[in-house]
């Protein structure tokens, strides 16, 4: 019966992604890019990590840690509202570090994608019976080729789409997931199995490790 309950559940929600109001939705194809980030950085890693390291106080970690990136984002987005109203003086110090801080993100992308790259790889034939090193690379330099020969052929609109469907099938799996956590909280909650596990760093040493 959970199952099905699921399989129902990530449809449901992959028809829901695919669904031309919303995938055509200007708001929605805006959030994409951060969006397929915070999936891969916040929870396929960083959740993990701060349950590891954080234990029973993960959660309390992770939301500090959405107020500071709002934070950030507010200011950032502060930024952009006062470039588009005022503009910047040609040649200013802060036109040189916009332009400094658009190659850095330019970098910054390049090893984030590089390093998912070889997750996937890593991933996707950690259950086959093959040269494990040897074939993960394969399959990371295959996908890195797609990409590339996609971007090159038919441009930037192409990958855009590319992400929108793959965005769309990870939150549908998501959905699928969290339905699947929940019944195993609720099962372990009524008979009072669940764990709380004890932090694995405390004190300035925890704080200095959200930093980092």
């Amino acid at each position: 019966m959970l199952s099905a309950v699921i399989l129902l559940t990530t449809a449901a929600f992959a028809a829901l992604m695919a669904w031309p109001k919303l995938a055509n939705n200007r708001l929605w194809r805006a959030t994409l890019t951060p969006l397929a980030s915070i999936i891969g950085s916040g929870f396929l890693v960083l959740g993990p990590v701060l349950d590891d390291r954080f234990g029973a106080y993960g959660l309390l970690v992770m939301a500090a840690l959405c107020a500071m990136a709002a934070m950030f984002g507010s200011a950032i987005r502060f930024n952009i509202a006062a470039y588009e109203r005022d503009g910047w003086i040609a040649g200013s110090p802060i036109e040189r570090l916009e332009a400094v801080s658009s190659w850095v993100l330019a970098f910054a992308y390049i090893i984030s994608v590089a390093y998912y790259l070889n997750l996937f790889g890593a991933f996707g034939v950690s259950l086959a019976d093959v040269d494990q090193a040897f074939s993960a690379k394969l399959l990371t330099t295959a996908m890195f080729v797609f990409i590339l020969v996609i971007g090159w052929t038919r441009g930037f609109h192409a990958l855009e789409r590319l992400e929108q469907v793959s965005v769309g099938l990870k939150l549908a799996v998501i959905a699928g997931l969290l339905v699947g956590l929940a019944s195993y909280f609720g099962t372990k909650a009524a008979s009072g199995a669940l764990v709380l596990n004890p932090p694995q760093v405390t004190g300035w040493n925890a704080v200095a490790w959200c930093s980092a």
